[in-house]
Order: structure tokens, then sequence, then C-alpha cells
């Protein structure tokens, strides 16, 4: 069964913990945004239980985090899903349970019909979704099909935990910081303002913030990120 998901019935929904030990494998496409997003939700599945898998076949639940900006690239998305397929057909012979995920761009832009090209597929989720992965897991768990498309920004960063220092740390001295997302131009080659949704930008504080945080974790660079940065006009302290 294919069902969409609004922010209030993925709240309603009980969290599941995985199996012990169970790992995730989050692969990212495109653009430096995707390593962005990729990093927040390992993060965010790790306080759920799951540890980081390097290959799939080391992994209980594999999410492509997806880029539509090329076509070579969504269909690069399909071909692995594919692969991904056999894979879970092996797990599923030997009694293990084996999920994917497909988020990003490509979910934003297709999620109906990647449920329909790919059978395997458990859940489709939006780049401006994802941090309803823990509840929407648990409905997968639950054999039902899904697909979550919203444009919540502003909620998204509220409900993103934080990382700990250890991950910090492991993921080196380099780091993305989002500090805007989407884009209001609506240029006729560009599909952007489908896939991310319009201009939003986050606050100085939220950015100060998790900037104190990876610098205090030992990060010594910090690319500030954005669909279209320029357009930034994040609120200060006091709201200006």
């Amino acid at each position: 069964m294919i069902e969409s998901r609004a922010d209030e019935a993925v709240a309603s929904v009980g969290r599941r913990a995985p199996a012990a030990g169970a790992k995730v494998l989050v692969k990212s496409y495109g653009c430096q945004m995707n390593v962005y997003d990729a990093t927040r939700m390992t993060d965010l599945l790790a306080k759920q239980g799951y540890g980081e898998a390097a290959l799939e076949e080391d992994a209980d639940l594999v999410i492509l985090n997806t880029c539509h900006i090329r076509e070579k690239a969504a269909e690069k998305v399909y071909s692995e899903l594919g692969k991904l397929a056999l894979l879970k057909r092996e797990r599923a012979r030997a009694g293990r349970d084996f999920k994917i995920v497909v988020a990003g761009c490509v979910a934003q832009a297709e999620g109906v019909e990647v449920l329909r090209r790919q059978k395997a597929v458990d859940l489709v989720v939006g780049p401006q979704s994802y941090h309803h992965l823990p509840e929407l897991l648990a409905q997968a768990a639950q054999g039902e099909r899904l697909t979550d498309t919203d444009f919540a920004v502003e909620e998204k960063f509220r409900r993103l935990p934080n990382p700990s220092n250890a991950q910090i740390r492991a993921r080196g001295v380099s780091a993305f910081v989002t500090v805007q997302e989407g884009c209001d131009k609506f240029c006729s080659f560009c599909v952007v303002p489908y896939t991310r949704g319009g201009e939003v930008s986050r606050s100085v504080v939220e950015i100060v913030a998790e900037t104190q945080r990876l610098v205090d974790a030992g990060v010594r660079e910090i690319t500030l990120i954005g669909q279209n940065v320029n357009a930034y006009r994040g609120a200060d302290a006091k709201g200006n």
C-alpha cells in the first residue's frame, strides 16, 4: 500500500527501536547539501540505535540520498536500487530484515514513481522531511510503503538532534553547515524550487550554535552552504 503522511499523522506513530546491532548506510549523490543531509540523517538514526555501516552488505538499512539535477544521476539511482533489491531478496531468504529508503531530490520529484518502478523500496522521503525517519521506519516495519515529501524546512532543523563530539571528530576537521535552503527564482532549466522548495533561511542564532558545537569538537574549516546563499536573510537574536 502506498501512503502519504502529513506531519500530524507521522508524529502520532509510535517509535520502534531497531534490532540490536542494526546498522545504516547513507549513500549520497550530488551536491554538498546532500553530504550535509547525509550526516544529519546518520546522526538522527544514531539516536535510534543504528550504528554506521561502510558497505551495503553490512547494513540493515540503506538510504540513497539522491540528486535530481542531472538525468544520469536520477537513472543511476534506479540502477543502484536494482542491486539493492537483489540484496534484499538474499536477506529475506536468510530471514533477515533489510530496508531500502530513497531520500533527497529524486524522492521529492518522483516519490510515487520510485515506489512504482522498484517494489523493493520501503520508504521515499524528501529532503525537507527526513527528520520524520524514525516514525516512518516504524510504519515501514509494519509492511507499509510510504512517501513523505512535505516542505517543513524550519521544523526539520528544530527536530534534528545534535551529533556527539565523537561523531563530529570521526568526520575530520572540515564540515558543512546549511544556512539556507530552497530557491524562489524558478529558472526554466532548473528543478531546485520543485525539489527543495522556496527560500528559507536559518536564524543567526541556530547557525552560530551549530558552528560552535563543531569548533568545540575540533572542526577547523566550516563551509556555509545553501541552494542560493546570496539570498540569505536569517533573523538575528533580536529578530531583525
